[in-house]
């Protein structure tokens, strides 16, 4: 009976990972960074939807935002994105919340200009002052532009 009950939970896991297999026309419209402060305190991450290195717009984004230190202090996150001469930052936001916590940030762009690279920064702040921050592009990039 247990090897019955293997190979149905492998049968499942491949049915489950065949359902989220981006067709090529997909799969160029997805793209994934992260990155976390050292030593640990902020996590960040970004996903994108439906652009592509060279497209003028972001239709669909998602931050993530973790709080991975009990130091009493803040973490925050922003986007940032990459044109062909010039860099623009958005807003940061904030996770108050403390240890432990995460928040999301559903946003897009949708700004002129051709678009060739999309980070974000996550930072641990005490009150304004950032004391420490990451920088990730979804081109595999740390490169920090400030």
């Amino acid at each position: 009976m247990k090897s019955s009950t293997k190979i149905g939970l492998v049968a499942s896991a491949s049915a489950l990972l065949i359902g989220f297999t981006a067709s090529p026309s997909q799969a160029g419209a997805q793209a994934y960074a992260s990155c976390s402060t050292s030593p640990a305190g902020a996590g960040g991450s970004v996903s994108t939807s439906g652009w592509s290195s060279g497209g003028r717009s972001i239709p669909s984004l998602t931050m993530k935002l973790y709080d991975e230190a009990p130091d009493n202090h803040h973490v925050r996150i922003r986007l940032v994105v990459m044109y062909a001469d010039t860099h623009q930052y958005f807003g940061w936001h904030h996770n108050y919340d403390g240890y432990g916590t995460y928040k999301e940030f559903p946003s897009y762009v949708s700004q002129g200009g051709n678009i060739y690279d999309v980070g974000i920064q996550a930072a641990v702040f005490e009150g304004n002052k950032r004391l420490d921050h990451c920088t990730k592009w979804v081109s595999g990039s740390t490169k920090d532009p400030s």
